[in-house]
């Protein structure tokens, strides 16, 4: 037996230790924090998060491509941009895009954002629900805590917020010992809806190899999951209309690494906002008591997926997610609060219905899109002019996305923000343009365009307006739009 002097504290704590008092007879007065609800809050929270008005400028173009897979015209081609016309597009989230335009057509947006919100809701619910190992409050806090605020900046009507679903799902049936056949479905409808299936793989992998470890012996059940969610892969692109292409669609955007690394959500983590923050401390603290715990095979998995983060900030979200049930059975016993015993759902009901009909009502009550941020009476212009709706547009990324969004398909968009079609060379003069290298007219005349929709402020709007190849068509104190001259039918 161990003897520890007063004051002193062991040398290592143990991974697991019972959530008992340390004194049992004598009695303790509970905290008034340790109530039974903290998962309905927990889950409220993140329903609440899922309700903002739709403007994303990526959902704009799932959504786009919604419509015309429901139309019967499932592209496999670009149908978007003139300068990516004809190039092969594998439409990874095809199955998120038709629901999409399938929720819209049943209630339009605001079908699309209550769907959002009950995506949200369970993921949050969820990732408590992995938290339960951690057995008491503050541990469960923490983590949980780290996941939603990270929730806050991340889960968005994007289809990534179904592949987190499927990702915490994921993490249910291996944490909680269930069938691994579960995840045969799952990754069929993942491998469709969201190219972040790979980290789901990976993390399964890591789950097995972290049980046989700690067990000193082959899990078996873990090895049943990595087969069921590799089988369940294949079958689901077996009969998408991309078949293998997307398996292997995020291998083949790996390559495109040149052009990805201007794009802002695969860039290398920096500490440049609170998500980012609150997910390095959250992380480095959880690394800290588990390596003070000296729970190694964890403290690996964790490295595993924050070098991932590190090296792509879009890994923070699913990161975020794992950190949950692969630190929670590390942080047992941390903090004196417990939790209550689970709410007995007829006494749940009444709440969750005031809650959805409250969410409901927030949902009908605002708008369903806030584009505030996009050239819309510019594009209003665009779409009331004939012959200007015939132009080819030259603007930002976003604003791309936002035209398809407004005109479908068409090819007029210089270009959005799919890396996955964009040529190099047009993302390249794309960031000369953003950053001020090189000469605007230069750069202009490499790409062949009719419309220029600009900010009005800077170096390219002056050179759009004193330059005689331009006329302007409107302006206002946000945005520039000009024609080129001579490059579109005369009125």
């Amino acid at each position: 037996m161990t003897h520890v002097a007063a004051g002193a504290a062991p040398s290592a704590a143990p991974e697991h230790r019972d959530s008992a008092d340390p004194l049992p007879t004598v009695a303790r007065r509970a905290s008034r924090l340790e109530h039974a609800w903290w998962g309905a809050i927990v889950t409220g929270l993140g329903a609440l998060n899922g309700a903002r008005p739709l403007s994303d400028n990526s959902f704009l173009t799932h959504l786009a491509t919604g419509r015309l897979i429901r139309a019967g015209h499932t592209p496999h081609t670009d149908p978007y941009t003139f300068t990516a016309a004809g190039r092969p597009w594998v439409v990874q989230s095809w199955l998120a895009s038709w629901w999409y335009g399938t929720l819209e057509a049943l209630g339009g947006g605001a079908a699309i954002r209550l769907f959002v919100v009950a995506l949200s809701g369970l993921l949050a619910w969820m990732v408590w629900r992995l938290s339960a190992p951690a057995e008491l409050l503050v541990g469960r806090l923490v983590i949980t805590a780290g996941a939603l605020i990270v929730g806050l900046f991340w889960w968005n009507e994007r289809p990534q917020l179904i592949g987190m679903v499927a990702l915490a799902a994921a993490a249910i049936v291996v944490t909680e010992r269930r069938s691994p056949a579960w995840l045969l479905p799952l990754f069929g409808v993942w491998v469709n809806v969201h190219g972040s299936f790979p980290i789901g793989l990976a993390f399964l992998g890591a789950w097995a190899g972290l049980t046989t470890v700690l067990a000193r012996r082959i899990d078996g059940r873990g090895a049943l999951g990595v087969a069921a969610a590799i089988g369940g892969t294949v079958m689901g692109a077996v009969v998408s209309p991309f078949g293998f292409d997307l398996i292997t669609f995020p291998v083949e955007m790996l390559k495109r690494s040149a052009t990805l690394i201007f794009i802002t959500e695969w860039r290398p983590l920096a500490l440049d906002s609170l998500a980012s923050i609150v997910f390095l401390a959250v992380s480095v603290g959880v690394a800290a008591a588990i390596a003070q715990r000296r729970s190694w095979p964890r403290l690996a998995v964790i490295g595993l997926f924050l070098g991932l983060a590190l090296w792509a900030v879009r890994n923070v979200v699913p990161a975020s997610i794992v950190l949950v049930p692969v630190a929670a059975p590390a942080l047992a016993g941390m903090g004196a609060l417990r939790v209550g015993a689970p709410v007995a759902w007829r006494r749940m009901l009444p709440a969750a219905v005031a809650v959805v009909a409250a969410l409901t009502a927030l949902v009908a009550v605002t708008d369903d899109y806030e584009v505030s941020a996009y050239p819309v009476a510019m594009a209003d212009r665009i779409e009331a002019t004939p012959r200007l709706r015939q132009g080819r547009v030259l603007s930002y990324d976003y604003v791309g996305n936002f035209l398809e969004w407004r005109s479908g398909a068409g090819r007029r968009v210089w270009l959005d923000d799919r890396a996955e079609v964009v040529p190099r060379a047009v993302v390249v003069d794309y960031v000369r343009l953003l950053s001020g290298i090189g000469k605007p007219g230069v750069i202009l005349d490499r790409q062949p365009h009719d419309l220029v929709l600009w900010n009005a402020k800077g170096e390219i709007a002056d050179y759009l307006r004193r330059s005689d190849e331009y006329t302007v068509v409107a302006q206002d104190r946000e945005w520039i739009l000009v024609e080129r001259v001579g490059s579109l039918p005369p009125a």
